[in-house]
């Protein structure tokens, strides 16, 4: 059950910085592949790009530990390739009013950019007490495995030949 409104909306936050072996085009393209997310991404079980939208898309994600809980949200995302960064914000969601994430990416030597540095942040804001409670153990541990889990499928999936050129 969810109290809504029973307390103000706590906004919590979460930064995950890391340097990965992996060329930060590669990343990036991996990162913006939703449709492939429930593959590979803890906690998720649904992916899907619905429609474009000048400057990126929209896509619905459904995720969590069924049957004990799960949400399923439409977020907008904004893709800027020049800088290698993407954002996404929330549209709808029954238990967090607001869930916005930013992965930035940069290479590490201009010259062989074979290795990546990530910046990944995650914000939550919800009103729920038991939601806020569970958000303050988890949220870290849940955003480090998402970086693990986007490092791994760069592993997985090769380097395609276009970024081979480059490294």
């Amino acid at each position: 059950m969810i109290f809504r409104g029973f307390l103000s909306p706590v906004t919590k936050r979460h930064i995950e910085k890391k340097v990965l072996k992996t060329h930060p085009t590669h990343l990036f393209r991996i990162i913006k592949d939703v449709d492939r997310y429930a593959e590979f991404l803890p906690l998720c079980t649904y992916s899907k790009v619905n429609s474009s939208l000048p400057g990126g898309f929209e896509a619905t994600l459904t995720v969590g530990l069924p049957p004990l809980f799960t949400e399923t949200y439409r977020s907008k995302v904004t893709v800027d390739h020049k800088n290698l960064v993407i954002k996404t914000v929330s549209l709808d969601g029954k238990y967090f009013d607001n869930l916005t994430s930013r992965w930035k990416l940069r290479p590490v030597e201009r010259e062989h950019p074979s290795q990546c540095e990530v910046d990944f942040s995650v914000e939550i804001t919800a009103s729920d007490p038991v939601i806020v409670s569970t958000l303050d153990q988890v949220l870290a541990k849940i955003a480090g495995d998402q970086v693990r889990a986007f490092d791994q499928r760069c592993r997985q999936i090769p380097l395609p030949d276009d970024l081979k050129i480059l490294s």
